[in-house]
């Protein structure tokens, strides 16, 4: 069986004749093959950018690819140069012949594996058109051989056919085709997931996420109506298993039914997020900026202890505002104290719900028992959040989050670059960035930059652009379009389409339980593109 990307064309947008090929190489092919279907690419006309598609990229380690256009309807014809395809409701213009197209793409990535590897293409590259509704008995023009034509016959030996193509382009390349070696091989897959996933951040496929949010709802509200059976729960999930986004639904939820609920957590970032997602009179805060509004001026005379301020002693002395529903998000930051806080403002037949994930306690802190929850937490395992092999990347470097099962995007390894010399990483960033933004087509404020140590001691402290946009902290509130900076620590439960994090490290550093949870937080925020980018600094 073929390896399919995505593994299943039924949660993405097509077309019947689409999944029949699709159903064609999954079934008929071994699994020497990879089969990208819907891959998306651009080109310039006239100084703008023109979005095309490739419908299928069939790859083959013992030869190469071909870019493989697929057409459907009733028939297909070809009238005084013009291409019509013939379909239920009449026949449709086509802007071109399909054979164009799909050497069009042929020769995008062609050009897209060597500019990024700076090395020329090795093996045999190709394209051709499947009609997998009828049969094509002979050529429909000049320049559509039968030799490049898949229609509903040759379709069922598949790979026979698929053979003879890449012998027909290797032939006629006069037989030069050299050896794909698996250095190469890994690097054309890696490179076509990378352009699926640069492809999703620079906004594409979006009717297929919405199709996927809508079933991510579904689960959700499932979860949400099963919690109502419970005044008190812990609910517990690895990075990007959507703690937040349930309670944000449970809050929304009981505001509509005209309930008064409270989200809390530690991260005012977070907290400032999830303020724009519920009704203007909802109540969002970090438990830090709450203190201040109920303590007033006493807030200063907060005592502190292991690093953060204790309030419930001083809350015991005034009115609190008590809630029917307090739901504590990103609860392992959180200290006893601050636990003892959160019962203190829920209805005495309110409702709590503590959400956590405990390979993130970057604080080393500690609740315990001061929740008063005695049920066993509920397990959220399947992340939503990030593809498949950054997930599999976070996992596999910082050894946590082992229980949760990544999602069904595989995306793109993270492009990970180690650096000794200050400029050297800045220029990397800087570069990178300017890529993004001019050359793939990725908005600024997807892009996020995290750094393991505050900005002042940052090899960034004293940048103030880069790819050409200005840098700004996050929490701020610049007037121009810019890059967003922040501490692994200020972006905790938050997320970006892509992350660069700048790792400032030392050579040969032991990976000690800190470091791994500040890396696991920082990989995990990344949903489609990360780089890592380890910056060793001189002893």
């Amino acid at each position: 069986m073929a390896i399919m990307h995505p593994s299943d064309i039924t949660k993405r947008k097509h077309v019947p004749s689409e999944e029949k090929f699709y159903n064609a190489c999954k079934e008929q092919l071994s699994d020497k093959y990879h089969v990208f279907f819907s891959v998306r690419w651009y080109s310039e006309e006239d100084g703008r950018r023109v979005d095309s598609e490739c419908d299928f990229l069939v790859f083959n380690p013992d030869y190469g690819f071909l870019c493989i256009e697929c057409k459907g309807g009733k028939n297909i014809y070809v009238n005084d140069g013009t291409w019509y395809l013939s379909e239920s409701d009449g026949d449709r213009k086509l802007r071109c012949s399909p054979y164009a197209q799909s050497e069009e793409s042929m020769r995008f990535f062609k050009r897209y594996y060597e500019q990024e590897t700076e090395s020329m293409f090795p093996g045999v590259y190709g394209h051709s058109v499947v009609f997998p509704n009828y049969r094509i008995t002979s050529p429909l023009s000049v320049d559509s051989p039968l030799a490049l034509t898949i229609d509903s016959e040759s379709i069922k030996a598949l790979n026979t056919k698929l053979i003879s193509i890449f012998k027909y382009f290797d032939s006629h390349k006069g037989g030069n085709a050299n050896f794909l070696s698996p250095d190469s091989q890994h690097k054309f897959v890696s490179l076509i997931n990378k352009r699926i996933a640069l492809s999703i951040a620079a906004g594409a496929l979006i009717e297929d996420k919405e199709r996927e949010l809508a079933e991510i709802n579904y689960t959700q509200d499932v979860v949400i109506d099963f919690l109502t059976h419970y005044k008190r729960a812990f609910i517990i999930g690895g990075a990007g298993t959507g703690k937040s986004w349930i309670g944000i639904k449970k809050v929304r939820r009981a505001f509509l039914g005209g309930k008064k609920p409270l989200y809390l957590c530690s991260n005012p970032n977070l907290a400032a997020r999830v303020r724009r997602e519920l009704p203007d009179t909802v109540d969002s805060h970090c438990i830090d900026d709450l203190a201040k509004n109920i303590l007033g001026e006493q807030y200063e005379n907060a005592p502190i202890e292991d690093g953060c301020k204790k309030f419930a002693s001083l809350f015991s002395g005034q009115t609190l505002p008590k809630y029917d529903l307090v739901v504590v998000d990103e609860a392992q930051d959180f200290s006893t104290d601050w636990a003892d806080c959160a019962n203190m403002l829920v209805k005495p037949n309110g409702e709590l719900y503590v959400f956590y994930d405990e390979s993130q306690n970057v604080y080393s802190r500690s609740f315990g028992s001061h929740f008063s929850i005695d049920a066993k937490p509920f397990v959220l395992r399947y992340n939503i959040r990030n593809t498949a092999n950054i997930y599999q990347y976070t996992k596999n470097h910082t050894a946590l989050g082992l229980d949760t099962i990544s999602n069904e995007i595989e995306g793109v390894e993270p492009e990970v670059r180690t650096f000794t010399r200050k400029q050297a990483a800045i220029s990397y960033i800087d570069a990178t960035i300017g890529k993004l933004l001019n050359k793939e087509g990725v908005q600024s404020d997807k892009i996020t930059v995290l750094i393991n140590r505050p900005l002042d001691s940052s090899i960034l402290e004293s940048i103030t652009s880069l790819g050409g946009l200005p840098l700004w902290y996050i929490g701020q509130n610049p007037n121009e379009t810019h890059i967003q900076v922040s501490t692994v620590e200020d972006f905790k439960g938050l997320e970006s389409d892509v992350i660069i994090y700048l790792n400032h490290t030392y050579r040969s550093e032991p990976q000690t339980t800190e470091i791994k949870t500040l890396n696991y937080t920082a990989f995990s925020r990344a949903r489609f593109f990360l780089y890592v980018i380890n910056y060793e600094i001189p002893m």
